[in-house]
């Protein structure tokens, strides 16, 4: 059974190595700005493609964990990824399909 907790909510696999807390915001209508942090997730599954995760999925799936050998060789795939790491993109239909859903009470 998959840990909702560690679940991958592209895939819906419990397949999520680690994740960043990066800061994230935005503008309301009145011009104020909204502060707070959102998760970027690294999944084995969804990330194994990715130029910059990718070799993160790679290091685990041959070491399978981190050792003072090869911490250097993971702190560099480490720092690639937060420093290309970016909010995920607003679905606005899920949004707007949600808020649908509070308005007629099935939230």
């Amino acid at each position: 059974m998959t840990d909702p907790a560690w679940a991958c909510p592209r895939c819906g696999q419990d397949t999520v190595l680690a994740a960043l807390r990066i800061p994230n915001g935005w503008t309301t209508a009145n011009g104020k700005r909204v502060r707070g942090n959102t998760q970027v997730l690294l999944c084995t599954r969804c990330d194994a493609e990715d130029p910059t995760t990718g070799p993160i999925v790679t290091y685990f799936a041959v070491h399978g964990t981190a050792t003072l050998q090869t911490l250097d060789q993971l702190t560099l795939l480490l720092r690639r990824w937060i420093e290309r790491a970016e909010p995920p993109k607003l679905d606005e239909d899920a949004l707007a399909a949600e808020t649908e859903a509070w308005h007629r009470g099935d939230l």
